[in-house]
């Protein structure tokens, strides 16, 4: 793939080796960012592995990426050498929030996770970069955003009408809303919509 938008992938390349040739990218303006945190194996999989996302500075071909984190294996010579996957297309705020396993993020999509990570289990190339981009998806992605709003919700400090007053909801999801609001008070109970029972 020829892209210049923002990649990642899974790599299983030592730590030392992988941030030494994000480094070179970085010093030839081949790439303008990199943010990467290791996950230890979950239970159905096969290794650690790091999760890597990569901002090119220019146009990239991810097969020439490959072949450039390709790194020989010093415990087995003759194994295929260690480097990463396919490189896919990847949203930043999305690579933060699952990349550090966060749980509210994990039930949105439907998943759960045995381990969890935290902010300081990062590496990135810039401090300040990161600080904003990680800030971003936790407070200012669309998904913060509509997580914000279902909390507010929870907890009472909103009203549905006040959601859609304040432009926080559009007013044709106001049919939405209302669902939503009918399902948290009334699951689990008897419900018939003002009509009564078959039997009467």
């Amino acid at each position: 793939m020829r892209t210049s938008k923002p990649i990642a992938t899974i790599s299983y390349n030592t730590e030392a080796f992988l941030a030494e040739r994000l480094a070179e990218l970085v010093r030839n303006h081949k790439i303008s960012d990199w943010i990467y945190i290791k996950h230890t194996a979950e239970v159905d999989e096969k290794k650690d592995h790091i999760h890597l996302w990569i901002k090119p500075n220019t146009l990239l071909d991810t097969m020439d990426l490959q072949n450039f984190l390709k790194e020989p294996d010093i415990s087995d010579p003759t194994k295929k050498p260690l480097g990463c996957i396919d490189f896919r297309t990847s949203q930043v705020d999305d690579f933060i929030l699952y990349g550090q396993h966060f749980q509210p993020y994990l039930a949105s999509k439907g998943e759960m996770r045995e381990f969890c990570y935290r902010r300081e289990d990062f590496r990135f190339c810039d401090e300040d970069t990161f600080e904003d981009l990680y800030a971003h998806a936790f407070k200012g992605s669309d998904w913060a955003k509509r997580y914000q709003m279902l909390q507010a919700l929870n907890e009472g400090q909103f009203t549905p009408t006040d959601l859609i007053l304040n432009g926080t909801v559009p007013l044709n999801q106001a049919t939405q809303l209302n669902a939503f609001m009918f399902m948290r008070s009334k699951y689990g109970t008897l419900e018939r919509g003002g009509h009564s029972g078959h039997e009467e």
